[in-house]
């Protein structure tokens, strides 16, 4: 490792410290034509595009900054790190192919990432997805290594991020992850599914029933419904959660805490809850088993019907989060059935 970056020209990253991508993508290289065994492992920091649009950019660069800071912290001399783009890093764990090592290390990575306190974020915990692969197990060629730990990356976020994925060829090598313009697409896709699942079917009822069943299967969201002040409607649980048994969460609880602008209420760790001293709220939560919510106000101008309620359900071991992208998708649908609902001049008793 010392002779590589002493006779090679390295680059670093100016917000975290650690290399650049150019400077660890030639130092695999040079392992794999020295035939030199490591672990290639890249790591995206989970709903990083929700903390840049809540926080800025400065809180943004604080969370990658320790986010490099703890990784650096814990792999030590045993590798090397590199932030790649956006939220995204790289590392080298030279002659460290054994599984148990690299589940140790990767371990120890999300545990590490998740006591992170940042006040420039609301202390919101901070997680992270990890995808990784070994060469020359599961790789021949530097292209091989990145593919590798992409499929088993993507397969780590559509599992429920705040994860780790060792590849491995019978499970992973069929996974084809998605394009940044084959995402987009996918998006418009979702958003005009929302509008034929609750326009198609002659009534309301139906079309609720079959957007809850697909959003509930796509996204493996563990329980969706419509809540009213004493009621839930339509709920769908999916066989991977932790609860059956769920009840409303108060009003009054919902309406302190909701995003008066957006009409949202994002908990993206039940967790957080405790440090901004919502006891009653997190005590609720934690009796349903639900890790992480997302909340949106069915309204319309001065008409309010109840809430668009998703929670994701988890253990003290295992917690499973939403996506920002997932929670966009809930507000169109939330729109929509209080469009529906206004101009039928029903109420969600009514269906």
């Amino acid at each position: 490792m010392d002779t590589f970056f002493k006779e090679h020209t390295v680059e670093t990253d100016p917000i975290t410290g650690v290399y650049a991508q150019t400077t660890i993508s030639a130092y695999a290289s040079h392992l794999i034509q020295q035939k030199i065994p490591f672990t290639f492992i890249l790591l995206d920091v989970d709903n990083f595009t929700y903390i840049n649009d809540a926080f800025g950019r400065e809180g943004g660069d604080k969370v990658l900054y320790d986010v490099a800071n703890t990784i650096s912290k814990i792999i030590g001399e045993k590798g090397v790190l590199a932030r790649n783009k956006g939220d995204e890093f790289s590392v080298v764990l030279r002659e460290i192919t054994t599984y148990d090592e690299i589940w140790n290390i990767c371990h120890n990575i999300l545990v590490k990432i998740n006591e992170i306190a940042l006040p420039e974020i609301g202390n919101q915990t901070l997680t992270v997805t990890i995808g990784l692969d070994r060469y020359p197990e599961n790789a021949e060629t530097y292209e091989d290594v990145i593919s590798c730990a992409e499929k088993a990356l993507y397969r780590g976020k559509s599992k429920g991020r705040n994860c780790f994925i060792i590849y491995l060829p019978e499970k992973h090598a069929n996974i084809v992850p998605k394009s940044e313009k084959q995402k987009a697409v996918g998006t418009l896709n979702l958003h005009s599914n929302v509008f034929k699942f609750l326009i198609t079917p002659e009534d309301l009822k139906t079309g609720i029933q079959n957007l809850f069943n697909f959003i509930s299967s796509y996204f493996e969201i563990d329980h969706i419904c419509i809540q009213t002040e004493n009621q839930l409607f339509f709920q769908k649980i999916h066989q991977l959660s932790k609860n059956s048994d769920f009840t409303p969460i108060p009003y009054a609880l919902i309406e302190k805490s909701i995003n008066k602008l957006t009409g949202v209420l994002y908990m993206s760790e039940t967790k957080n809850l405790l440090r901004a001293k919502q006891d009653e709220l997190y005590a609720i939560c934690e009796s349903q088993h639900i890790t992480a919510s997302c909340i949106a106000e069915i309204s319309y101008r001065s008409e309010h019907f109840g809430y668009l309620r998703v929670d994701m359900t988890g253990t003290e071991n295992e917690s499973r989060l939403l996506q920002y992208s997932d929670m966009d998708l809930l507000l169109t649908a939330a729109k929509t059935i209080a469009l529906i609902l206004h101009y039928s001049g029903k109420k969600i008793e009514d269906l």
